[in-house]
């Protein structure tokens, strides 16, 4: 489990930017952090990533300071997927999926990193990109490539311990590749037991797939706890600053619509 306690982060000119967060997430999960913009949703996962230090607080991985684990550790059980990745030189897509097994091999790659490349392309559904320029791919074939490359990085973690920071992992995906990717971290956390912690804006695709969510407004916790327990109208309301109706679908499936808010006649 990924606990935090009492964390405070301030950034320039003083501006705290998170302030005093008490939030836990499960391991075998996925959660779900939302917050509109300005929530400090990234700047959480760059606290929890080691990327910026924070003076007030900590963060520990069962009952273990994550500032003390050893860099080597952490680099086989923890991966973070970002929005966005500038690569320059003309990789292929394999090349760039082995990058994330650098921690496993010295020259060449291994049989086991082999075998791990195969399985993880294959349940992402990118095998048929391994030969082509990573720099001719779409934002999409891109992204699931980078996906690739951050779970074949902490596949093999000795510990069976594995955490995925995804920020905004369905950003650059079209509908079909969203609920694919969705349904994949379902499946790693089931299944594999990965802990995943997403940044997701989708309300509805996080109602649907998320095991438990986050919920930040101006750096502070709103709420945490189980998808629908959390994303209520009036959390919602309170948060993003909308009105919205949850209702049951033809499947029995909960869904969020947003209540039309009537325009005020301007004067020409």
């Amino acid at each position: 489990m990924i606990r935090i306690e009492g964390l405070t982060y301030t950034g320039k000119g003083g501006r705290v930017i998170l302030e005093d967060i008490h939030c836990a997430f499960a391991a075998g999960k996925l959660t779900a952090v939302l917050g509109a913009n300005g929530a400090g949703k990234s700047t959480l996962f760059k606290c929890i990533n080691g990327e910026v230090r924070f003076r007030q607080g900590t963060i520990s991985w069962d009952d273990r300071d994550m500032k003390t684990l050893p860099a080597p550790e952490l680099s086989k059980k923890k991966a973070v997927l970002r929005q966005h990745y500038q690569v320059s030189l003309p990789f292929t897509a394999l090349e760039i999926v082995e990058m994330g097994r650098y921690g496993y091999f010295k020259t060449y790659p291994t049989e086991r990193c082999k075998e791990v490349i195969t399985l993880i392309t294959e349940l992402v559904g990118i095998t048929h990109l391994m030969d082509r320029s990573y720099l001719t791919l779409s934002g999409g074939e891109q992204q699931r490539v980078q996906l690739a490359r951050v779970m074949a990085q902490v596949w093999d973690s000795p510990t069976k311990e594995r955490l995925l920071l995804l920020d905004e992992p369905v950003s650059a995906l079209d509908i079909q590749y969203q609920h694919q990717l969705m349904q994949m971290m379902q499946q790693l956390t089931r299944e594999y037991g990965f802990t995943v912690i997403a940044i997701v804006h989708d309300l509805n695709l996080t109602l649907q797939y998320a095991d438990d969510i986050l919920m930040l407004d101006k750096g502070s916790v709103v709420d945490q706890g189980p998808a629908v327990s959390v994303l209520t109208e009036q959390n919602i309301q309170r948060v993003f600053g909308i009105s919205v109706l949850i209702e049951k679908n033809s499947l029995d499936q909960l869904y969020i619509q947003v209540t039309p808010r009537k325009l005020e006649t301007i004067s020409l």
